[in-house]
């Protein structure tokens, strides 16, 4: 049994950029003002993405018990409401899945960086 640290990860950060998305167009548009909704996001992007690659076996791995406690991670740490958790968890994993190949494809055609001189 892998466990779900990486996807949970991953999924935080996903419903994190949702909920600051939501919080942001609340008067139809994103504004500089609505920079603090994204602060907690982007700062756990590090964590969501250092161990993506593990995601794909993760969830090859999915039990029961972990993905009904993906479900309350859910409500719980982003206030999913229960009437809607399966679908608005079922979309970030769609949106999981997207981010995490366009990422891997943008590394792979970025040169890599130097390392910093000492």
């Amino acid at each position: 049994m892998l466990g779900t640290k990486e996807t949970k990860e991953m999924l935080g950060f996903v419903l994190g950029l949702g909920n600051a998305l939501g919080a942001s167009m609340v008067d139809g548009k994103v504004t500089i003002g609505d920079l603090h909704n994204f602060v907690g996001p982007l700062l756990s992007s590090g964590d969501a993405f250092n161990g993506a690659d593990q995601i794909p076996s993760e969830l090859a791995d999915l039990d029961a018990a972990e993905q009904a406690d993906m479900l309350t991670f859910a409500e719980t740490e982003f206030g999913v409401p229960e009437h809607a958790v399966n679908d608005v968890v079922e979309g970030a994993f769609d949106v999981l899945n997207e981010l995490f190949t366009f990422v891997r494809k943008v590394k792979a055609a970025l040169p890599v960086a130097a390392a910093p001189a000492k």
